[in-house]
């Protein structure tokens, strides 16, 4: 597959599914920013406290598996296949429900505070509750005019 720049362009939006998993057209996307001539910027394949590393986990996933195979792949049907053989449909289901349903303040105001500390724009936009409505907003302000899949 093609490395991407994401100093350039946001990721696909967390709603675009792969092999039926929301967010994962994302994260191969991020990937793809790993390979050599890409570029990460500011996104984060994986880790404590990111979602990517939450989906990876709930999905039973190695990310240098997914790594190596994402920079294997001629294409993401290729991808998109070893994905389909791997998973639990029963748990992407499930996940899915999950994630889309995430609120950005966890639960608690400090999960809040540690959100608004990440992306201060949140302060005037009460409204953006939602986890998959904060990514797409902070990628619209950040890459303004640039059309990604949502």
């Amino acid at each position: 597959m093609e490395a991407l720049d994401l100093t350039v362009r946001p990721p696909r939006g967390p709603r675009v599914p792969l092999a039926g998993c929301v967010f994962m057209a994302r994260m191969v996307d991020k990937l793809r920013a790993e390979l050599p001539g890409g570029a990460i910027g500011e996104y984060l394949v994986d880790g404590p406290g990111t979602l990517g590393g939450y989906q990876f986990h709930k999905l039973r996933l190695n990310v240098d598996e997914v790594r190596a195979i994402v920079a294997a792949a001629s294409d993401e049907d290729e991808v998109a296949a070893w994905l389909r053989e791997r998973i639990n449909p029963a748990v992407v289901e499930e996940l899915n429900a999950k994630l889309a349903a995430l609120r950005i303040d966890g639960g608690t105001p400090e999960d809040y505070t540690q959100t608004v500390e990440h992306h201060p724009w949140l302060r005037d936009r009460p409204e953006i509750t939602n986890a998959f409505d904060m990514l797409e907003t902070d990628d619209d302000l950040h890459f303004p005019g640039v059309s990604v899949a949502r």
